[in-house]
């Protein structure tokens, strides 16, 4: 087994350590060959004195070693087709699915909203009724009062719905992007 061969088969067996780790342990087993050489040593010689590569990596990592034959790494950048795939099935379940879900959950917020704003505004409607009929009626005011502090109550719970509407629909569309793209956000 040449230097390349042994090499190659070290840096296979210890994939699975940190990459720096690795690299400085590459570095030494190639000084050693390097060292060799220099001594008038062969290659196949320097590599059958160092041991076999599957060996030495089973010693270096001991219980953290994993056979490359089991691991499979992380998958690479999808190719042109697999995000074409994937870019037209979310366009389907967008358009079938999430859109009229949106739709429905956005026109929830806004009529939520709209009583919010209904609330707040009933002391205006009853000067505005005062103004246009000239009748007093105390009841009308009391009625304004209840529906003005339901509204400050609904303030903040309305003010956070938007929050998390607003803020579902944009990791959604990051969702979306990370699929088809397959990048991945943590």
């Amino acid at each position: 087994m040449n230097k390349a061969e042994f090499m190659t088969l070290l840096e296979r067996h210890i994939v699975l350590m940190p990459v720096h780790e690795r690299n400085e342990l590459l570095q030494e087993y190639a000084a050693h060959f390097e060292f060799g050489r220099q001594n008038g040593k062969s290659e196949e010689a320097i590599a059958q004195e160092l041991g076999h590569p599957v060996e030495l990596a089973y010693e270096i990592l001991g219980d953290r070693y994993v056979d490359p034959q089991l691991y499979s790494p992380p998958p690479g950048p999808s190719s042109t087709g697999g995000r074409m795939g994937k870019a037209i099935g979310l366009f389907f379940l967008n358009i079938l699915l999430v859109i009229p879900m949106g739709a429905a959950l956005y026109s929830l917020g806004v009529a939520i909203t709209g009583i919010l704003v209904a609330c707040l505004s009933a002391p205006l409607i009853v000067v505005a009724d005062f103004v246009i009929h000239g009748q007093f009626v105390m009841y009308k005011i009391f009625l304004a009062l209840i529906m003005v502090g339901i509204g400050l109550f609904m303030v903040f719970g309305v003010k956070n719905m938007w929050k998390g509407i607003i803020h579902g629909t944009l990791r959604y569309i990051q969702w979306n992007m990370n699929t088809v793209t397959g990048s991945e956000r943590r």
